[in-house]
């Protein structure tokens, strides 16, 4: 069993490591995290970090989760990320009222919620609640969720207002289909869902807009876990497992240097070199960057839910803005770190190779896409309406 203690939870994680290690490549191949994986972060309570406290969850503060998904990236990238969007999945489960959320962990505190949030088809609206039918995709998670949150487009209905939506849905009324072929983050098994004719009572509904003013319909659970804001939490969290992975290349770098030559010159372990200590200095510096900023927002936001406030909507824009400046820190650090080592990242075989891979993978969640996130920050700052996206 555990404790709720911040250290605990991140020792936990550390203490994974070797594990995640040996099944990375069985991950991979397999495209979905390995069973024995999935049991450990379980035993390790990482998978209740989020659940609502009155289940037999945590409810973390979100610097305690980030640094124990950090630590569970540099075993596994794909395990890492599992821990954030399915910590999420819990998180936003905890902003549904509460009868849904007594469905989905009142007799299974363990139960996983993946979610695919981008409104991808329209719903009918039915007596007592909804009915849709639509593919979802990429749904990180899926092969172990017993529950989906899938974004939807609700019709204007009495006095609301049509708009975006979450809608909580059981996997058992979905289908997977198999279409996770990427270049990284392989063992995440990020598939389509699909649902036919699928009935969403209203109390399984959270409608996007006021949740992002934060404005919620659970009621029981009122700690500030679940009063943080919406899509700050989101993007904040999103920056511990591209950290995670920027800062295991640079372990795996600096511990190569040792031995590794550079070819064509005189230089018989890299680590002699100038320009190597300038290009290892250079993307070291971009991941405190990124790990300070990380730190900051976590303080930030749970600040807010802690004095009982909710960050206005300039503020919120910072927030976004600020996370994908940190993913991007970590992209560039990894992209510099292989450009000093050399060919050998281009190995299979070798560490960086995955790492790479993944990096470039993870990092292009549109949460974190610089150029949008750099738009709706300039149109916050200068009062420009309406924004690109409700998302802020």
């Amino acid at each position: 069993m555990w404790t709720d203690a911040r250290e605990d939870l991140i020792r936990r994680a550390a203490a994974l490591r070797p594990l995640l290690e040996r099944n990375r490549a069985e991950g991979e191949q397999e495209r979905r995290l390995a069973d024995q994986s999935i049991a450990a972060l379980d035993e390790a309570g990482l998978f209740r970090a989020w659940v609502p406290r009155r289940f037999g969850g945590l409810e973390h503060d979100l610097r305690t989760v980030m640094d124990a998904t950090v630590e569970v990236t540099r075993g596994d990238a794909s395990a890492g990320w599992l821990v954030l969007i399915l910590g999420c999945g819990d998180w936003l489960t905890g902003l549904f009222p509460d009868r849904a959320q007594e469905e989905v962990f009142g007799t299974d505190p363990d139960t996983k919620v993946c979610q695919v949030l981008t409104p991808k088809t329209a719903a009918q609206r039915v007596d007592g609640g909804w009915r849709v039918s639509g593919s979802w995709a990429p749904a990180s998670g899926c092969l172990h969720a017993g529950w989906a949150i899938l974004g939807v487009s609700l019709p204007e209905h009495g006095d609301e207002p049509a708009g975006a939506a979450f809608a909580l849905t059981p996997m058992s009324e979905l289908s997977i289909k198999d279409t996770w072929f990427t270049l990284g983050m392989r063992a995440t098994g990020s598939n389509l869902l699909i649902g036919e004719n699928v009935f969403i009572p209203d109390h399984r509904v959270l409608r996007r807009a006021p949740a992002a003013r934060g404005i919620f319909p659970r009621k029981l659970n009122d700690s500030p876990r679940y009063r943080t804001a919406l899509i700050p939490t989101l993007a904040t969290f999103l920056i511990a497992p591209v950290l995670g992975m920027a800062e295991e290349a640079l372990e795996h770098v600096v511990s190569q240097s040792g031995h590794k030559g550079i070819a064509f010159t005189s230089y018989e372990r890299q680590r002699d070199s100038t320009a190597f200590q300038l290009a290892v200095a250079e993307s070291a510096m971009k991941i405190d960057v990124a790990r300070l900023i990380a730190h900051r927002l976590a303080a930030v936001v749970d600040g807010h839910a802690l004095s009982g406030t909710y960050p206005d909507y300039v503020e919120r824009a910072r927030l976004r803005q600020h996370s994908s400046h940190a993913i991007r820190q970590c992209r560039e650090a990894v992209d510099g770190l292989v450009g000093a080592y050399g060919a050998a990242a281009m190995s299979e075989s070798d560490l960086l190779h995955t790492i790479l891979r993944d990096i470039q993978t993870a990092s292009r969640h549109a949460i974190a896409h610089p150029d949008s996130n750099a738009e709706l920050f300039g149109r916050a700052l200068l009062g420009i309406e309406p924004n690109i996206t409700e998302m802020i």
